[in-house]
């Protein structure tokens, strides 16, 4: 097996350019399957990171949505929780919220708008304004978006301006971006802020049932929403279901990367073309190297020999071309990464699927003309021409 790797790369390296240029198909090819997969990836995991992640291992939530759009205080009540852990099975019961953001009434002079507001986090990347931080105890200073900035101050400096919220004043301390693919409020206050002027408004509308081991808990969530539906104190404002937390992302994930194999796909055509260029190829060295099997023939190689080693030169040939192509994909991600609002990733994934295409190929457009060679009658084989 050795030696027949050594006459391979030993024939390759006799016609560097032609078989360079054979090799640039799966190059070109190779490359573009990497940056197509590595975008799709990185786009999937921006998007189903901003998402949020859950872990569901022995519980179940139920959620509540409410008849009105204008209803922001119905929910669950610590006696829903008394009802829903007097089921069997249940272990107990925390109420959370699906958002833990309010709604604030902004002004800058004659100008008012409506927007999102939540407390803010320990370090916040800023576009303008030097502390990062704004702490638990601070009753005066906000963060505000880019955009709201601009919306409200009309492109004017913002900083360390005075604005109204919900009837209180507080000073612009710093002005953050707002990526297209990772969403964030308009505005942050300290959490002390948050927890006196609009937690009220932060309803439970989530019940996380913690079920006892054993238990089936879809079995638990099916009784949960029954017992609600009865006894539920705002049973006549809304309605109770069982939530998946994590459904929207995986349903997300699952619909792009449907979308990313099947334009990586397209892309991969170029791999088909390629491929015919490598039965072009092993054609012409095989009708070039026909004294050269004759020979071997002669000394007593069998068809299998012939068949195996121009089939290891058409694979080591297509593998080649596929390194190269996987390093230049490499290259084109970097420079891809340069342009985009979130990072391309290249898995390793992505670089066995590759390896395994160029591999296919290899085998698949080379056996044709290896087994060309091998059926070849000795006498053909050693006639001059």
């Amino acid at each position: 097996m050795i030696d027949k790797l050594l006459i391979a790369f030993k024939s390759i390296g006799k016609n560097k350019n032609r078989n360079f240029l054979t090799m640039l198909g799966i190059i070109i090819g190779i490359a573009c399957v990497i940056a197509i997969l590595a975008v799709g990836d990185g786009f999937t995991k921006t998007m189903t990171k901003g998402m949020g992640t859950h872990n569901d291992s022995g519980r179940v939530t139920i959620s509540f949505e409410t008849s009105s759009y204008d209803d922001s205080t119905s929910g669950f009540t610590q006696n829903d929780v008394s009802s829903i852990e007097s089921l069997s099975g249940v272990d107990h019961v925390k109420l959370d919220s699906s958002s833990q953001e309010a709604s604030a009434k902004v002004q800058y002079k004659t100008k008012h708008e409506t927007t999102s507001l939540n407390k803010a986090p320990k370090h916040l990347n800023l576009y303008k304004g030097n502390d990062t931080t704004i702490y638990s105890d601070d009753s005066s200073n906000v963060f505000i978006s880019h955009g709201l900035a601009n919306r409200l101050f009309k492109g004017g400096n913002a900083l360390n301006r005075a604005m109204i919220i919900d009837g209180n004043v507080f000073i612009v301390r710093g002005i953050y971006k707002i990526s297209d693919f990772n969403y964030r409020p308009d505005i942050y206050v300290s959490k002390t802020v948050f927890k006196q002027l609009f937690a009220g408004q932060i309803t439970k509308d989530l019940a996380r049932i913690y079920v006892q081991p054993g238990v089936n808990k879809k079995s638990v969530g099916k009784r949960a929403v029954k017992q609600m539906k009865k006894f539920g104190e705002d049973k006549k404002m809304g309605s109770y279901s069982v939530s998946n937390p994590d459904q929207m992302s995986k349903t997300f994930t699952k619909m792009m990367n449907y979308i990313t194999y099947f334009v990586a796909l397209v892309a991969g055509i170029s791999l088909l073309i390629a491929g015919i260029g490598v039965m072009n190829v092993m054609y012409i060295t095989v009708s070039e190297r026909r004294k050269e099997i004759g020979i071997r023939r002669a000394f007593g190689a069998t068809s299998n020999d012939i068949r195996s080693q121009f089939l290891i030169e058409s694979v080591v040939l297509c593998v080649i071309g596929g390194l190269v192509g996987i390093i230049c994909g490499y290259g084109l991600v970097a420079i891809i990464n340069a342009f985009l609002p979130f990072k391309a990733i290249v898995t390793v994934y992505s670089l066995l699927l590759s390896i395994s295409v160029s591999t296919a190929v290899g085998l698949i457009f080379g056996f044709i003309p290896s087994n060309k060679a091998a059926q070849s009658p000795l006498v053909g084989l050693l006639k001059e021409e």
